[in-house]
């Protein structure tokens, strides 16, 4: 088995079957996927049941709360060589696999891939510009770059499971930013690599995340960041540590704006803790 694709699910059977369906329609064939339900109440079940394809396994697993949980459970039931993501409200083209694998297997000291992918809304429509035009890509053995900003999304990578097994899995500690602290973990030990081109889609709900999410990723961020420039003091001094890196700003100023839209008593508190949070460098001590 060449690659084992693991998508997470729950209560999004609309949504998860033009995943499932994205999956299926892939010029590369030798895959299994991996559907990992988190106990849906709707019809999810039935919906992947009516497939009658035998590279589908259907798993479900109580993961209470936690995303990780799942993918993790969908690594230990892996029979790829290689392991890609895709969330149920996302999308792949249909090269991404080939041209994925093809990269992998030109260089086999590679631990992870990715690409590039379009941005669209709930009805399907793409913005302008992609994923890339708001991040710069890395490569090689780049930890360095990679901490300076995380620009790999979930969707489009694939990840050599000989590297899951030397790192392990998704650290369950973090909610939101598991999968930078991965993508850290394997670039700490492999080279990365990309691929120009948007090869998924990232469904951008209306309404956007949460304040909660704002300011828990904000966090976790700060506190991923703080580790690994703890760990490796001499990326902190070529870094210029954390209080210098303005790209922080727009994340938490985001949040700070939906204090205004939310009004809440408990919004503020929320944000006010998190300013307090940064400026004890409070993230250097988790």
């Amino acid at each position: 088995m060449k690659i084992s694709v693991i998508i997470p699910t729950y209560n999004r059977a609309h949504m998860v079957k033009e995943a499932i369906d994205s999956v299926l329609c892939q010029t590369f064939h030798d895959f299994e996927l991996i559907i990992v339900d988190n106990f849906s109440s709707d019809d999810t079940e039935s919906m992947v049941s009516s497939y009658h394809d035998k590279r589908i396994r259907y798993f479900k697993n109580q993961n209470k709360g936690l995303v990780s949980v799942n993918r993790n459970f969908g690594i230990e039931k892996s029979k790829g060589e290689h392991i890609a993501f895709l969330d149920d409200d996302d999308l792949w083209v249909p090269e991404k696999l080939e041209k994925q694998v093809k990269l992998m297997d030109s260089n086999k000291e590679l631990g992870l891939v990715y690409s590039d992918c379009c941005i669209m809304d709930d009805a399907g429509s793409l913005q302008d510009k992609t994923y890339f035009s708001y991040r710069k890509p890395v490569r090689g053995a780049d930890l360095k770059g990679l901490l300076k900003e995380n620009t790999i999304a979930m969707l489009t990578t694939m990840v050599r499971k000989e590297a899951l097994d030397k790192v392990g899995g998704f650290n369950t500690k973090y909610i939101i930013a598991q999968d930078y602290d991965l993508w850290l973990r394997i670039a700490e030990q492999y080279p990365i690599d990309f691929i120009n081109e948007p090869l998924a889609k990232y469904r951008l709900h209306r309404g956007g995340a949460s304040l909660k999410n704002h300011i828990l990723n904000y966090r976790e961020d700060l506190q991923i960041r703080g580790y690994w420039l703890k760990k490796k003091p001499v990326l902190k001094k070529e870094l210029g540590g954390l209080t210098k890196a303005l790209k922080y700003w727009p994340i938490f100023l985001g949040a700070v704006g939906n204090i205004y839209r939310g009004k809440s008593l408990k919004s503020i508190k929320e944000s006010f803790g998190l300013v307090k949070y940064m400026l004890l460098r409070e993230y250097e001590k988790d």
